[in-house]
């Protein structure tokens, strides 16, 4: 617990004493793993939802909503060594020295914000597959309404919120990992991690407009 506190609060001292340790996988492939589960559970019910109130029949969305599961549980899993690779690629225009493996490690750690997004955002969908399912509409009609919601757009915000606190333990992650300067860093995560919450504010706005 000591260790997931101090992540949150102080992750630049935190991986400064990881750095004169041995890789471990444990602890940050159990927080991505909570994460995936969690991003299972999701997507079974939103997908559910979403073909039950289609009327597609009872089979095809049960099948469909255990793909749902699949693709949330997996799309976590990927993800990971995907921003690990991008953020690695970047810092390499830094000067950045450090292995993938310590790099992967310490991305692992700054998924810590997500689970509590992800908790968040089961009890959001739970709240909301309830109505869609009520609602005899086709899955455009059906994206639309979950735009519109009003609890979609708060989870959207919170989720910037936590995807922010995320991005800050990995700038703080990569600079030990890859021994570089805080600018470097920053640009390393900022950027792409900025596209992605870019890209969450164009469809909020979206949704509200």
């Amino acid at each position: 617990m000591n260790e997931i506190i101090n992540v949150l609060t102080n992750p630049d001292s935190f991986f400064k004493k990881k750095m004169t340790e041995r890789i471990h996988f444990k602890i940050p492939f159990f927080i991505v793993i909570l994460n995936a589960l969690l991003g299972a559970i999701s997507g079974y019910i939103m997908v559910k939802a979403i073909l039950s109130s289609a009327a597609v029949g009872v089979g095809f969305a049960s099948i469909g909503a255990i793909g749902g599961a699949l693709g949330g549980f997996l799309g976590v899993l990927i993800v990971w060594p995907i921003y690990t690779a991008v953020f690695y690629g970047l810092s390499a225009l830094f000067g950045g020295e450090g292995s993938f493996k310590r790099s992967l490690e310490f991305v692992g750690y700054g998924y810590i914000p997500a689970l509590l997004n992800s908790i968040f955002g089961l009890y959001v969908i739970n709240q909301i597959s309830a109505s869609l399912q009520a609602t005899a509409a086709d899955p455009a009609q059906m994206a639309q309404m979950l735009s519109n919601d009003p609890l979609m757009q708060v989870a959207t915000l919170v989720g910037i919120i936590f995807q922010l606190w995320s991005a800050n333990i990995w700038i703080f992650g990569l600079k030990n990992a890859r021994n570089l300067n805080l600018r470097g860093a920053l640009i390393s995560v900022g950027l792409p991690v900025g596209l992605l919450i870019l890209y969450s504010l164009i469809s909020y706005i979206g949704g509200i407009a």
